[in-house]
């Protein structure tokens, strides 16, 4: 493709050397124009690579043409006006600027150092028409430089875009692998450990109180079908796709659920009691969940760590604030880092609702979970039951 820039420059810049104007000018001899023009586009032809270099040199070669007596028409400054645009796309405004006078400053001295001494017309295209015909060469190398700053934005702002939507998906999927775990962990993890512990109790009882024993095993089928039923409506979500209907209508767990749970841990030997302060209203379904299962994984820790447990939940329902405090006695809860998941699961549950859990000892012989759920952010969300 620059060998064909450079022929073309080369054809017009040779015909420019051999044209006369009547009454200005005429040309006497054509080949040192020629050649002139064959070296401005050689230069031209290294112009993609070396601008600077090439606008130089085809500089040099119009100044001595005009010097020669040969009328700077655009056909004769081809291979200049090439090289400048060249320049001119690659270099900043005052590189640009620099080279523009630069360059029709050297092609009007030539012209005026010529042995003829220019007059009328002659005059006229030696000065003003140099500059115009370099001129516009400047402006569409400034306007492509434009444009392809323009476009290496777009560019640059497309892959920002698309390293956002892949940091976006990436973040996304490990919410939504952390959302899995805790929703499999509160369903699974609360109904088998109440299961293990009325089977331990059914069978510590087999032997002096059969008929409680049975019982037991009695409610065991009730804490492993609930189990079964939280479980396929937890799977189920997971499996249906955005534009299908749910196969799974099960609504989703909330403090009017609490006197079951509260009885499936009676039926494993926990004495549980539920306290109430303040009047109770509803709050958002979302926070009815989080609570719900931070009471559920209180339970679940009680039932598994704590020998003979008197546990006490009270719930408070503050004008701006809803409190949950689960207290249990005989306690043996293992350490806060070695407590598995279920600490985890419910820090990360009240901190997506605003709010936060702490837990530990808070007695001689007390342990103690504490929520707190500011209200606040939350009124414009409350609908009436």
């Amino acid at each position: 493709m620059n060998v064909v820039i450079a022929l073309v420059a080369f054809l017009f810049a040779a015909l420019g050397a051999s044209l006369g104007t009547e009454g200005i000018f005429r040309p006497t001899e054509v080949l040192p124009g020629a050649m002139l023009s064959l070296a401005a586009s050689v230069a031209l032809f290294a112009a993609a690579r070396h601008p600077r270099v090439a606008t130089v040199i085809a500089v040099g070669c119009e100044t001595v043409a005009c010097a020669a007596d040969y009328l700077p028409t655009p056909l004769l400054l081809a291979p200049l006006i090439g090289c400048l645009y060249r320049l001119t796309v690659s270099a900043g405004p005052r590189a640009t600027a620099w080279w523009t006078g630069f360059a029709v400053g050297a092609v009007i001295l030539g012209g005026m150092a010529s042995d003829t001494t220019p007059t009328g017309g002659s005059l006229i295209l030696r000065t003003v028409g140099v500059a115009l015909w370099l001129l516009p060469a400047v402006f569409a190398g400034r306007m492509t430089h434009a444009q392809r700053a323009y476009l290496r934005m777009v560019q640059a702002r497309a892959e920002d875009a698309e390293r956002g939507r892949d940091d976006e998906i990436r973040h996304r999927i490990s919410e939504e692998r952390l959302r899995i775990a805790r929703e499999l962990h509160d369903v699974v993890a609360h109904h088998l450990t109440v299961a293990n512990a009325q089977v331990g109790t059914a069978a510590h009882l087999m032997a002096e109180r059969p008929e409680q024993a049975r019982q037991l095993l009695t409610r065991l089928n009730s804490s492993t079908a609930a189990a079964l039923r939280e479980l396929k409506a937890t799977v189920g979500l997971l499996r249906d796709s955005d534009d299908d209907p749910p196969a799974c209508t099960t609504p989703a767990p909330s403090l009017d659920q609490l006197p079951e749970l509260v009885e499936a841990c009676r039926s494993a030997g926990i004495d549980v009691a539920v306290r109430v302060a303040g009047p109770p209203r509803p709050l958002p379904p979302l926070v009815e969940l989080t609570a719900f299962r931070i009471v559920q994984e209180a339970l679940t820790n009680v039932t598994k760590h704590a020998v003979g447990p008197v546990v006490t939940i009270t719930l408070t329902y503050a004008e701006d604030a809803f409190f949950a405090r689960m207290v249990n006695t005989g306690a043996r809860p293992v350490s806060a880092g070695s407590a598995g998941y279920g600490l985890i699961g419910m820090r990360e549950r009240a901190h997506a609702v605003g709010g936060w859990v702490s837990a530990g000892p808070a007695d001689h012989d007390l342990y103690a979970v504490f929520l707190t759920i500011p209200l606040a952010t939350w009124q414009e969300h409350q609908v009436p039951r």
